[in-house]
């Protein structure tokens, strides 16, 4: 980071009044001049000429000639101040670097960890972000609804009057809604004088990113209402009582303009506070299909906590200082495996060029995320590489810390009990390949090292290792997010059905569930965001990938039987949403798919049945073992009525499928 001297015009950029308000939502920095105006002024435009009347004083002062407008400013970058973090907005990749000097200058005075930037989601600014191993610095969306709406809330700002405006941090847009505009009404007669002067204004202007400075909120599509409606009234000249009177009919028109839904501010009306929200991050153009980082859907991007990584200067590995910085790491912003990952990379691949890693978070998956592994997602690129490697990296569950913590400290046992576990889980992989479980082909085990503190005694550590495996990202749509649309379609709808009863066969077969002490306890592992729907050109599906098999070989001595209302359910959760004349052939194609897979299943066990049952014998034996395991499996695939057991599903969809 370049330490150099800024020159601040006004309050800090996260500097509160006494009632904990922002004194400022915008600021401009002079790159060159190393000058950043936070005065509170209405608009980023006003913040510049204040800078450059400063300077043209200043030569008129000292009898210089003026400076050259368009040389200062094309040096300033846009800034949005939050509760949380200043915010870079720069959307002209041309000019990632000022962005880039911004943030070092902004570090001198604000932490790292508290500087983002936005406009991440245009190719170029987002690849210029990737290359310094910074996605973390992304500006994230809000992701629970009580985020979204204090996002909302904190997006009220004022122009010279009151805030009646939500703010679009990424576009610099006002937003205008006819509530907000009706309750104007309210006010005396020169304070509504002010406010229809004000917004008749800033309806005409745009800004430098050519975005309207103010807009109307929520305005049915192709209506005729527009901010020329206001521009044939003199609100500087009528009286109080034609004042009134105009803004009556325009209140009016708005409100004919408005969708019905739209025409009262309610944070807690679901449509409401999602189209704001779709406003204030500009997503009024964008699909959840629209392709971020190396091909991820938005939904998964939202899904990711990007972390402090480094980045490859000169091909020498540079970590990010923020490591250095304690806050940083109390409050869990840096995460001490990612160095070890990036130097697991680094070691494997000296041409390295960038790489970035986050966390994955629960809320990919549609079940608990109790007890689930410690997983990532890491985005790396090689040097002369096309194109950048997507990989998943799950931290293995039973590590020597967890084991360290069972059996009283001792190390010894804690190792050997891990290295049994990783075993167990090589097993169980190699296990459901055997079987039939689609699973992705390249499964790397990897290790990094870690510290365990004895007795929570900082002076007592020890060097210990972490355990995780690395596969290949899988590219589709999770078997649980298809959409209504899709299943409306019979030409989608039917093959997927076959493709998920396909699925479902091997994963029953290798009994993946819940942990529980009983098997009847137990609860079935499928169709809840690990299985991957892969698409065709014209977005038909064409095969099923499992991307995680955790959870099998859990449920390995109970009749398959018992499993059938499980089994039953990715019918009936979807039945109401596919069109009655199609709802047999939906049931039909997804039993029979499944009884012929595990017919063929039970077949090819037959064949090669010697190769099958000698399989494991290398492993540990014991009560529990994987090899016991796999010999109850074995066991159950051979000796199990399969049409029996398919009947079984369909006979519970029935009973349910009209409940």
């Amino acid at each position: 980071m370049k330490q150099e001297t800024l020159t601040v015009i006004g309050e800090s950029p996260l500097a509160v009044d006494g009632g904990g308000n922002l004194i400022s939502r915008i600021g401009t920095l002079f790159v060159k001049a190393r000058v950043l105006i936070t005065l509170p002024l209405k608009t980023h435009a006003l913040q510049r000429k204040y800078y450059f009347d400063l300077l043209k004083e200043a030569c008129e002062a000292e009898g210089r000639p003026p400076p050259d407008e368009g040389e200062v400013l094309v040096d300033a970058v846009d800034l949005i101040m939050g509760n949380a973090a200043v915010q870079i907005r720069e959307d002209d990749p041309s000019r990632m670097g000022q962005a880039f000097e911004a943030d070092d200058l902004l570090q001198g005075i604000v932490p790292k960890q508290r500087i983002r930037f936005l406009h991440a989601r245009k190719k170029a600014v987002q690849e210029a972000i990737r290359m310094r191993g910074e996605y973390w610095r992304i500006s994230p969306h809000p992701k629970k609804i009580e985020d979204v709406v204090s996002a909302i809330g904190q997006s009220k700002i004022a122009l010279g009057g009151l805030p009646i405006y939500y703010y679009s941090p990424v576009t610099g847009t006002r937003y205008l809604t006819r509530q907000a505009f009706s309750d104007l009404g309210g006010l005396a007669e020169e304070p509504l004088r002010l406010h229809l002067t004000e917004i008749q204004a800033y309806l005409k202007l745009r800004n430098r990113h050519y975005n309207l400075e103010v807009a109307f909120f929520g305005l049915k599509p192709g209506c005729r209402f527009s901010a020329e409606a206001f521009q044939a009234y003199d609100f500087t000249s009528g009286d109080e009582g034609t004042l009134r009177r105009w803004h009556r009919e325009l209140c009016e028109a708005f409100g004919e303009a408005v969708e019905e839904t739209l025409l009262r501010d309610d944070v807690t009306h679901e449509f409401w506070r999602n189209r704001m929200f779709a406003c204030l991050m500009d997503e009024r153009n964008e699909t959840l299909a629209e392709k971020l980082v190396s091909g991820l859907s938005e939904e998964f991007f939202r899904q990711i906590e990007w972390l402090p990584g480094g980045r490859v200067e000169n091909k020498e590995l540079i970590f990010d200082p923020i490591f250095d910085d304690p806050k940083a790491v109390e409050t869990g912003l840096c995460d001490s495996y990612v160095k070890g990952f990036i130097f697991n990379y680094v070691r494997e691949f000296g041409d390295l060029e960038c790489v970035n890693i986050g966390r994955l978070l629960p809320g990919l998956r549609n079940r608990p995320a109790e007890g689930a592994h410690r997983a990532y997602l890491a985005e790396v690129k090689h040097r002369n590489a096309p194109e950048t490697v997507l990989r998943i990296l799950r931290v293995q569950r039973w590590g020597i810390k967890e084991h360290l913590e069972n059996f009283n400290g001792d190390l010894l046992h804690a190792i050997m009990e891990t290295q049994d576990y990783t075993e167990y889980t090589l097993d169980r992989r190699l296990g459901c390949w055997e079987l039939g479980l689609p699973l992705a082909e390249r499964y790397d085990m990897k290790i990094i090292p870690d510290e365990y503190i004895w007795n929570e005694r900082p002076e007592y550590v020890s060097r210990i290792w972490v355990t995780y495996y690395e596969r290949d990202f899988i590219e589709g749509l999770a078997t649980d997010k298809v959409s209504t649309a899709q299943l409306q379609d019979p030409a989608f709808a039917i093959p997927f059905a076959r493709l998920l009863g396909r699925a479902a066969a091997p994963n029953m077969i290798v009994g993946r569930t819940t942990a529980a002490k009983e098997e009847k306890d137990c609860e079935v592992i499928f169709d809840q965001g690990d299985e991957m729907l892969r698409l065709d050109d014209k977005g038909l599906p064409t095969a099923i990938l499992v991307a995680d098999h955790a959870g099998t070989f859990n449920a390995y001595k109970s009749p398959l039987l018992m499993f059938a209302d499980a089994y039953a359910r990715p019918v009936l959760s979807r039945l109401s949403k596919i069109p009655k004349p199609d709802q047999a052939k939906f049931i039909a194609s997804y039993l029979s798919s499944m009884e012929e897979q595990l017919v063929q299943m039970q077949e090819k066990y037959s064949r090669y049945r010697q190769g099958f049952d000698g399989l494991f014998r290398h492993s540990k034996q014991a009560e529990e073992s994987f090899a016991d395991r796999w010999r109850h499996v074995l066991d159950r695939l051979w000796t199990t009525n399969m049409k029996a057991v398919v009947e079984k599903i369909g006979e519970a969809i029935e009973a349910h499928k009209n409940a």
